[in-house]
């Protein structure tokens, strides 16, 4: 009986740990790649609401824990009804979100950047709306994010425009 306690407490938190530790990675890879054209962006006429740089790896690092514990229910509901859909549009979105840095950074495609995000963020609405219901948890960890590329579909609209 201790021994079934102990193993359901460790795969209790052994699993989002990794999913995190896998996020957090796919993060530091995506910021590694990106940060080379730092000076380009820095070059951009953009919005008075541009938070500090400082601010971008810590609200990213923060939504990327949460994108990790929101894929973990995810998966971990997967049987539930509508479980497979909330899983499709998860990993939908996910691509959405890790190709989006490369498009307006990498590529330095600002146009096509904000059409990204609109999808990227038209992909979470549909994934809060489809998770709500049976997985309410997930739809909640999605959410900080959501609102976080709005603001960016925002920053990324005005940089457009301002260049």
């Amino acid at each position: 009986n201790h021994r079934f306690r102990v193993y359901s407490m460790i795969k209790k938190y052994t699993r989002p740990a990794i999913w995190i530790a896998v996020f957090l990675v796919i993060s530091y890879v995506i910021g590694m790649f990106t940060r080379g054209n730092m000076g380009w962006y820095d070059t951009l006429a953009k919005s008075s609401l541009t938070p500090p740089d400082i601010v971008f790896p810590i609200v990213w690092s923060s939504l990327y824990v949460l994108l990790a514990l929101c894929g973990w229910r995810v998966w971990e509901g997967f049987s539930r009804p509508n479980g497979k859909t909330v899983f499709l549009l998860y990993w939908l979105i996910m691509p959405l979100n890790w190709a989006w840095s490369f498009i307006f950074f990498e590529f330095q495609m600002v146009a096509p950047g904000f059409f990204w995000i609109m999808a990227l963020n038209a992909a979470m609405i549909g994934f809060i709306a489809a998770a709500w219901a049976h997985n309410r948890a997930a739809s909640l960890l999605m959410a900080p994010t959501l609102i976080w590329c709005s603001f960016a579909a925002y920053l990324n609209y005005t940089i457009w425009v301002l260049n």
